[in-house]
């Protein structure tokens, strides 16, 4: 807890060109929630509300999330997860778009069949049930 608390805390920036692609993703993406949640909130305060709370307290929101959509991507723990999470990433082989295709079209030709295999099975079900007067309808 100390060594997070330390890492929130100083300015500098840990393993700087290492994970660069993933860490600025996640770092901007928790940026974001933060400015969408201070402006959530200045939209939503009660009426009657002092301005100053009106203004001040989802700025502050806002100003405080993004240094730590900053800092959270530079604590070495965090950031030695996000540097590994891209090395993986980088060795992914991903298809082509034929490939994709070909592929897609196997699932849904694939999942057609078994819903109609379904589909049949309850219906031949359903008629033996009714036939031995285990369902009535």
């Amino acid at each position: 807890m100390k060594d997070l608390l330390a890492g929130m805390l100083s300015v500098g920036l840990y393993k700087r060109n290492q994970g660069q692609q993933v860490r600025q993703v996640s770092g901007v993406t928790t940026a974001v929630v933060f400015i969408i949640a201070a402006t959530t909130l200045s939209d939503n305060f009660p009426v009657g509300t002092s301005q100053a709370i009106v203004s001040g307290l989802p700025v502050l929101i806002g100003v405080l999330g993004c240094w730590f959509a900053y800092r959270i991507v530079n604590v070495a723990p965090i950031a030695d997860f996000m540097i590994g999470v891209q090395g993986e990433m980088d060795k992914v082989s991903w298809p082509s778009w034929p490939q994709l295709w070909r592929a897609t079209v196997v699932v849904l030709v694939t999942m057609l069949f078994l819903a109609l295999s379904l589909f049949l099975f309850d219906l031949i079900w359903q008629f033996v049930f009714q036939s031995v007067g285990f369902l009535k309808m």
